[in-house]
């Protein structure tokens, strides 16, 4: 008669355990750490993004002030009276020593 085989159970042992905890901290490592640099990077690159984006609104916001300033009266008499000396018969003209006007014209 012939003896059966035994057969081989597959026996897991605990440095076998260990072991491949510490391949799976490595690969964990490798893979989690840049990807923490990268979200890092991304995070700094975003918050510089939105502080040029701020600043491109506060300027628009400006420009668009200037703009509804430059439609009103008052924004015409100044430059009409700035660029071409335009004033009324009542207004009162200031001069400085070199006899031109403060206000930028001459007389």
């Amino acid at each position: 008669m012939k003896k059966r085989a035994r057969k081989k159970t597959v026996y897991f042992k605990p440095i076998h355990f260990l072991l491949l905890l510490a391949v799976d901290a490595v690969i964990l490592a490798g893979v989690i750490i840049p990807q923490r640099t990268n979200r890092e990077n991304a995070q700094l690159l975003l918050e510089q993004k939105r502080s040029e984006l701020n600043a491109i609104k506060i300027e628009y916001e400006r420009e668009q002030a200037n703009l509804d300033y430059m439609q009103t009266d008052e924004y015409k008499l100044q430059q009409g009276s700035v660029r071409y000396g335009w004033h009324y018969t009542d207004d009162s003209i200031i001069l400085d020593e070199d006899d031109a006007s403060l206000a930028g014209g001459s007389q």
